[in-house]
């Protein structure tokens, strides 16, 4: 829920929802302290609790208590594992027409965890809130859901989910600027000249694609990422501020978190170096110190180079020197110290005469 796809999280994006349909007071309790789950700029009501189920159903009654308290007449309760696309106004028409105190709406594939409960109801019950709704369930009604569906218990769900969306079969679209068929930039993302972004693809926000690299086969690279020299990204999901080293070819995957997950054969992998597979801030140092001793040896090389072409010009003027006057010597590199000055001193006399 808290992975990006094109740009926002499956929990930002249910939330928009929400809000397009006039519901514009959320809540969103999490079994996870201490994690920011709700994009502020979305304003709603954010409430994190300690880990535990008991914690958590505890939060749960306060905040239902607070909504009934305030004659909410309608809660719609949501427990976020599948992304659905549900008509909410649909939903609330059919169940206030049913005349049952709740409504659950159900798929072909089988129930969601989605209902919409009547406050009253809710409000005149006897015990904690969870066990007035859990007496309610034998006289639910069922709202028939047809729409798009992705249960998400898989990341093989999540990477179709994500193939979807670049392809218009659901209605998450990229976060971004479409600059070219079926290519997505977010704010900030750079692409270098000599890359090759083949659609549909989505880079997202301040993330950078190095020179000769290749993003192909509908992959995502989302913000705050960086793909290093040369590496190609295919059928691929790049999550989060997440570094990926030079060279390297990333076929059918999630990569983050310094993981690479294979989607053909099911398997995780953890890497240790960061220079391979890292967060973004943390390979920054490592990149810097890499780029220094890459310049080092760049210009130790120079050096050298320059010290060889000066080599080459002085022996080049010695030897025509030597034919124009008539002199004879070795070649320069077979000459000791000694006798290459004794022809150097020879060599400024005779010009000196010439001028």
């Amino acid at each position: 829920m808290l992975w990006d796809v094109l740009g926002k999280t499956v929990l930002d994006r249910t939330i928009e929802r929400l809000r397009i349909f006039g519901i514009d007071r959320i809540s969103v309790i999490s079994e996870n302290s201490g994690r920011n789950l709700s994009n502020e700029g979305l304003g709603s009501s954010l409430n994190e609790v300690g880990t535990g189920q008991s914690s958590f159903w505890s939060e749960w009654d306060s905040i239902v208590s607070d909504y009934l308290n305030h004659e909410m007449e309608t809660l719609l309760l949501v427990r976020l594992g599948s992304y659905a696309e549900v008509d909410f106004s649909d939903l609330f028409t059919f169940h206030r027409q049913s005349g049952t105190p709740l409504t659950q709406v159900q798929h072909t594939q089988g129930a969601l965890d989605l209902v919409v409960v009547d406050g009253k109801q809710l409000r005149s019950g006897i015990g904690s809130f969870r066990s007035r709704l859990s007496a309610m369930l034998p006289e639910r009604s069922h709202y028939e859901f047809k729409g798009y569906l992705n249960r998400l218990t898989r990341p093989a769900d999540f990477r179709r989910l994500v193939g979807d969306g670049l392809l218009g079969r659901c209605a998450i679209r990229p976060v971004g600027k479409e600059v070219s068929a079926h290519v997505w930039l977010g704010e900030g993302a750079y692409v270098e000249a000599s890359a090759t972004v083949i659609g549909p693809a989505y880079i997202g926000t301040n993330s950078y694609v190095g020179p000769a690299c290749t993003i192909s086969g509908s992959s995502t690279i989302e913000r705050q990422c960086k793909v290093d020299f040369g590496t190609v990204v295919d059928g691929s999901c790049i999550l989060p501020r997440t570094y990926v080293g030079m060279g390297l070819s990333v076929a059918n995957a999630i990569v983050g978190n310094s993981k690479v997950y294979h989607l053909g054969r099911d398997v995780q992998v953890s890497l240790a170096d960061q220079r391979l597979i890292g967060d973004t801030f943390r390979s920054r140092d490592l990149l810097r110190s890499a780029r220094t001793l890459f310049a080092s040896v760049l210009s130790t090389r120079s050096a050298r180079r320059a010290s060889l072409i000066s080599t080459r010009r002085l022996d080049l003027l010695i030897n025509r020197l030597r034919r124009h006057v008539g002199l004879k010597t070795a070649p320069l590199r077979q000459q000791s110290p000694v006798l290459l000055r004794e022809q150097q001193d020879e060599v400024g006399e005779t010009l000196n005469d010439a001028a």
